[in-house]
């Protein structure tokens, strides 16, 4: 076994650039893979199939259509983004060579000449124009628009310049296009699915290093390598998505060599280190995972009833015991690597007699019964629904727990069904706006992320304020009041800040950012 780990201590962000440190370690193992190189003999090979096992298929191909991990695994791979997060967590440029401030609401960026989307047709500013205002349009109504609504307009100076004018000044802006929802659509699919047309969803035509060749939903993708990437084919040939729900099964798989690369459930971690030829790849990220209300449904209209739930629940037990240390417990929602995350927050304790007071306080002192949503193909989510269930029932809730297939938890949560559910949510540009504005404004109820339906009109302007202020400290200070407020008034439980843990069998190459993204295009498998 050799481990392999890119820790993220911090990202800091000055007007363009988000940055992070990484540092790492390797195992002995690596050393003999040296010794065989420098004898002469290579250790991997050109084509062939990686195989990447996943407990969800993508509810869509398309890239605006929804916002979840397992489209963005995906279609990080059929498209590519004006911008990108590198490996020490800077943003660079991609099919954007440049990029400047040209004032304070303008953005101007040189786009990469030469680019072919898959269809053969050519990169232009037509395509990031196409792209950017379908996102962005309201009739459209993109779960990820959020990412991008700060662009009032995109402007074609020639061929290959855009200019963005933002409605007031943004200077995470390059950060949130690297984001997976500023994919750049070729126009051809764009056209097609506005002239009544297959939707981008059946027809994802991208300039990434791979297309689509076959998609059978609920069981597998197939992904060719795309011979004209402008930035040189990809080592492997073919990337074959497995859907298997069970991780038991994905680990099995992986172990045999069947699957190439996964990413590990912390309760497993310790045993897939002990794997024979099985490399870990780690980062610690951007993501919060969290128990949630529907406050739209007594009695989590309540606060108490919120801060009971919340000051009942032990976070160690679900950090040391199901999730092996994998991470650390969260006080509040933004990680301590996000850029605007306050460090100095007062948790609400673990408690139960004193959960018990507060419940009693708002008049359920016998408890209720609710039911927890939890999503189908994780072992850990399941494990921890079921430590509350087992932690809330001396508060005399009785809790009911449903499993459910992946794009159906998330249509259920997104149309305000459930009255509890698990989830994450990972600030992938590394920036507090992302982190909380989805979270917690209330213009972004539902699918956008704000599935508690939590609205508090001073959580609302502070965001606003943040969002439009240039100085970062004046950010910063925004962030710590929005934060406090949101401990003190949980519109969900804050469980932990989990690492990015994944299992390679059989290949090196592995890209894996800090947002939890992998990256197959410099994928080599091993002979």
């Amino acid at each position: 076994m050799k481990a392999k780990k890119n820790v993220f201590l911090m990202l800091l962000l000055s007007l363009v650039l988000v940055l992070a440190a990484c540092g790492g370690d390797k195992s002995t193992n690596e050393n003999e893979e040296k010794e065989k190189e420098n004898a002469g003999e290579e250790t991997t090979q050109t084509g062939g199939e990686l195989v990447f096992v996943t407990p969800s298929d993508a509810p869509t191909l398309d890239p605006h259509g929804k916002n979840d991990t397992a489209t963005t695994n995906v279609t990080t791979q059929i498209f590519d983004r004006l911008t990108e997060y590198a490996e020490d967590g800077s943003v660079v440029p991609s099919l954007a060579t440049e990029f400047k401030n040209i004032d304070d609401t303008t953005w101007e960026f040189k786009l990469r000449e030469g680019v072919k989307f898959h269809d053969g047709s050519d990169f232009t500013a037509e395509a990031v124009k196409l792209t950017i205002d379908r996102i962005i349009d309201p009739e459209f109504a993109s779960p990820r628009a959020v990412v991008l609504n700060m662009i009032e307009e995109v402007i074609i100076v020639d061929d290959y310049t855009v200019q963005f004018k933002t409605k007031f000044p943004f200077a995470p802006l390059p950060a949130h296009l690297a984001h997976n929802a500023g994919s750049i659509i070729a126009p051809s699919a764009i056209k097609e699915e506005q002239s009544g047309g297959k939707k981008v969803d059946e027809n994802p035509i991208g300039s990434g290093p791979f297309k689509l060749n076959t998609w059978n939903r609920g069981a597998e993708i197939l992904l060719d390598k795309f011979e004209d990437h402008w930035n040189g084919a990809a080592t492997v040939d073919t990337v074959k998505v497995i859907v298997v729900p069970e991780q038991a099964t994905r680990v099995a798989m992986l172990e045999t060599g069947e699957a190439n690369v996964m990413l590990i459930g912390s309760s497993d971690v310790t045993r897939v280190e002990a794997m024979d030829q099985v490399e870990i790849d780690r980062v610690s990220g951007t993501r919060m995972d969290y128990v949630s209300f529907n406050l739209n449904k007594a009695p989590f209209d309540n606060m108490k009833v919120r801060q009971a739930i919340a000051m009942a629940i032990n976070k160690d037990d679900v950090v040391q015991g199901i999730l092996d240390g994998q991470g650390v417990a969260a006080i509040g929602p933004l990680a301590p690597t996000v850029v605007g995350n306050f460090q100095g927050l007062t948790p609400l304790p673990y408690d139960v007699d004193g959960a018990k007071k507060l419940l009693a306080e708002a008049g359920h002192a016998d408890g209720f019964k609710t039911t927890l949503f939890v999503n189908e193909g994780s072992k850990e989510r399941a494990d921890i629904a079921e430590l509350v269930q087992a932690q809330l029932a001396p508060l005399g809730i009785e809790v009911s727990i449903e499993i459910i297939e992946w794009g159906a938890f998330l249509d259920k949560t997104a149309a305000g069904e459930h009255e509890m559910f698990i989830l994450g949510w990972t600030t992938v540009t590394g920036d507090a706006d992302y982190g909380l504005y989805a979270l917690f404004h209330s213009s972004q109820f539902g699918s956008p992320g704000n599935r508690s339906f939590y609205k508090n009109e001073r959580v609302d302007e502070l965001l606003d304020t943040a969002r439009s202020e240039a100085d970062q400290e004046k950010r910063n200070a925004a962030y710590k009041e929005i934060s406090e407020i949101l401990v003190e008034e949980v519109p969900m439980v804050y469980l932990q800040h989990p690492d990015f843990v994944h299992g390679m069998s059989g290949i090196e190459g592995l890209f894996v950012n800090f947002s939890g993204t992998p990256f197959f295009k410099d994928v080599k498998l091993k002979k």
